[in-house]
């Protein structure tokens, strides 16, 4: 579940368990993920994201990114701040980057102007810690902030990281890709947990020559797909109308909706407010298992109300399809402590 601190409507990591599951307490959610060796945790997927906590050891030497690991350029001060960082988390874990800063008496930006993101001294080291799993997150605060622990104590097997084989830990995340997608291209696969397309090819192969994952071909879809042995198709999907949110992991990859499901999707919170088409933060609307159009949605906490500011129908979308929305409004509002619906149309 990608974490995002865009609150429109609700924080992207609680929508997708309300759209699965239906009403349910989000501090539940919170309390999970900060315990120590809890079941979920966070870490970097294809974006910062909440995860089964035995993926974080075989995302680990996939996920480097430049942007966020820095080590390598590391001088001795920094260097040196790291060390600091560690052994002052081993005493106090569950620290944010600001408390760590007061708390060593780093300055809040120095001039580093090739490292970009205006990050102080204190971000740029625990980021970098942070993706190589040295310190993982017991949750975040109030003000969105992670709060830091070792690694070891946010989770036993990280022990082992070193010990794991790069390739056995690539095809592992090839299989649950599969395993949470039902089937996809080599893009899909590789973009679920944003793996090199490359050496996902490669592991395809090897896996199918093992029978471990079955080639396919679908009807209208050029590329070759795959899905796992024995996969369960259902014959019939009942229509169940769900509003996803943007960054859900059913929609964050455009060209797969694209691909499988004709549906064309993209987030237009940076897009001027006169280009965009269906507006600031719309919900795609996924009805049975085919997505029928967009919802434009907005929380006013202050005044009580979900306001639906545009409603888009692609020319597929059923006749019943309106009542259903109405419905699964109301639902949603009720979940987020919302008084009414109110449309601005």
């Amino acid at each position: 579940m990608q974490i995002d601190s865009i609150n429109v409507v609700k924080r992207a990591h609680y929508v997708p368990l309300f759209v699965r599951l239906g009403h349910y307490d989000t501090t539940l959610l919170d309390t999970l993920v900060s315990q120590q060796h809890g079941p979920i945790t966070e870490y970097w997927a294809h974006e910062a994201s909440y995860v089964r906590s035995d993926l974080v050891p075989d995302l680990i030497p996939w996920q480097r990114r430049r942007w966020v690991d820095r080590s390598e350029s590391f001088d001795s001060e920094l260097s040196a701040l790291a060390d600091r960082v560690l052994v002052y988390l081993e005493a106090h874990p569950g620290t944010s980057a600001r408390e760590l800063s007061i708390a060593l008496d780093v300055a809040a930006m120095k001039d580093r102007e090739h490292w970009g993101w205006n990050w102080n001294d204190t971000k740029i080291v625990t980021e970098s810690l942070f993706a190589q799993g040295k310190i993982l997150a017991l949750g975040r605060n109030s003000r969105f902030e992670r709060l830091f622990a070792l690694g070891q104590v946010v989770l036993p097997t990280l022990q082992n990281v070193e010990s794991r084989a790069k390739e056995d830990a690539l095809r592992r995340l090839v299989l649950e890709s599969l395993s949470a997608q039902g089937i996809g291209t080599k893009h899909c696969i590789a973009e679920y947990f944003r793996l090199p397309l490359k050496e996902v090819g490669s592991a395809l192969e090897s896996l199918a020559e093992h029978g471990l994952v079955q080639k396919v071909q679908v009807q209208d879809i050029n590329e070759q797909c795959y899905l796992l042995p024995e996969t369960k198709i259902p014959r019939n999907i009942v229509p169940d109308l769900r509003l996803l949110a943007p960054f859900d992991s059913m929609v964050f990859n455009r060209r797969r909706l694209e691909l499988f499901f004709d549906f064309e999707y993209r987030v237009e919170i940076y897009v001027p407010k006169d280009k965009r088409r269906y507006g600031y933060y719309a919900f795609p609307m996924l009805y049975g298992d085919r997505f029928i159009g967009r919802v434009d949605l907005k929380a006013d906490r202050a005044g009580g109300e979900l306001q639906v500011n545009s409603v888009h129908y692609e020319s597929h979308a059923p006749t019943e399809v309106s009542a259903a929305l109405d419905f699964e409004l109301e639902r949603m509002a009720n979940w987020l402590g919302l008084g009414e619906v109110k449309y601005f149309l």
